[in-house]
């Protein structure tokens, strides 16, 4: 994995598209304080497809233009993002699912997994979208994408619903490994469309 030398952690930060995911942050916060005293897991659902879709502007990278003269390859820069946006996003999440609270440590762990099924998924749909754009800016599709992706989950019967955003058959265990699976599916459309174009 790389690593980012402090000069280089300071460049990358500034190149990041910082108000997407402030703004996801603070209505994920807002949506979590108002529902607070009450134990449905909807707010903190709403929390993880926000900060998900804010996550997704972070591989909005304006050197895609001029990838040919970049030194570094297209899915190191990617990285480096990544390595600077996910730490403090996994953070509010983790705050936000403490302070809210859940039924037990099944129904955190299920919203956990939800949550990086989301960002997973985010990442893919940026990737794609970024490298098919021409331009390196895929964040924009994310939540659109995100939303109708949701909506076509739910018309699939729940025995085999791949997102699942309430209960399912079988219970906690189902929909912590279809939402694992969610982001592992995410991650592998992120390495396809990270590939630099001279190489394929």
């Amino acid at each position: 994995m790389p690593v980012l030398s402090g000069d280089g952690l300071r460049s990358t930060t500034r190149t990041i598209p910082w108000l997407p995911l402030f703004a996801a942050a603070g209505v994920a916060t807002t949506l979590v304080a108002a529902r607070l005293e009450q134990s449905a897991a909807l707010p903190l659902q709403l929390a993880a497809v926000l900060l998900a879709s804010g996550v997704g502007y972070a591989l909005d990278d304006p050197a895609f233009e001029v990838i040919g003269a970049s030194p570094a390859s297209l899915g190191r820069r990617r990285m480096h993002r990544l390595i600077v946006v996910l730490p403090p996003t996994i953070v509010v999440f983790a705050a936000l699912l403490a302070w809210h609270g859940t039924a037990g440590p099944e129904e955190a762990l299920a919203l956990a997994a939800m949550f990086v099924g989301l960002v997973g998924l985010a990442l893919g749909i940026a990737g794609v979208a970024a490298r098919r754009s021409g331009r390196g800016l895929g964040g924009i599709a994310v939540a659109p994408a995100l939303f109708v992706a949701l909506i076509l989950s739910t018309m699939v019967a729940p025995r085999w619903r791949p997102l699942p955003m309430g209960d399912i058959p079988g219970g906690w265990p189902p929909i912590i490994i279809r939402w694992s699976t969610a982001a592992v599916v995410g991650l592998l459309v992120l390495a396809v469309s990270s590939r630099d174009r001279a190489g394929g």
